[in-house]
């Protein structure tokens, strides 16, 4: 009969290490699967949009487009000035001037 020590298997320390780190891989696969459900949740909720209600209205403004091929093709349009909580700044034609203008 043959020693256990002289056979070449797996000892149960072994196995156990092994399968701990499994389990632990599993735990930080787990865990990180979760937080980045959370974040995926937070960003849906989150509106990055501008909302002209939401917006500070500034001054109303004349933006002036020049035409670089043609020098004498000048179009003023009036605009209003929103600026949004983030601090972007955007520009929609008045309401007075009407569509075809």
């Amino acid at each position: 009969m043959k020693k256990l020590r002289s056979q070449k298997a797996e000892t149960l320390v072994e196995t156990l290490m092994a399968i701990l780190v499994v389990v632990l891989v599993m735990l930080f696969l787990s865990t990180a699967v979760s937080t980045a459900s959370k974040v995926n949740a937070k960003v849906r909720k989150t509106d990055v949009a501008l909302t002209y209600k939401n917006a500070d209205k500034g001054s109303e403004k004349t933006l002036t487009i020049k035409d670089n091929n043609s020098a004498t093709k000048i179009i003023h349009v009036q605009v209003d000035e929103y600026t949004s909580k983030n601090g972007y700044t955007y520009y929609r034609e008045s309401k007075e001037q009407g569509a075809g203008t």
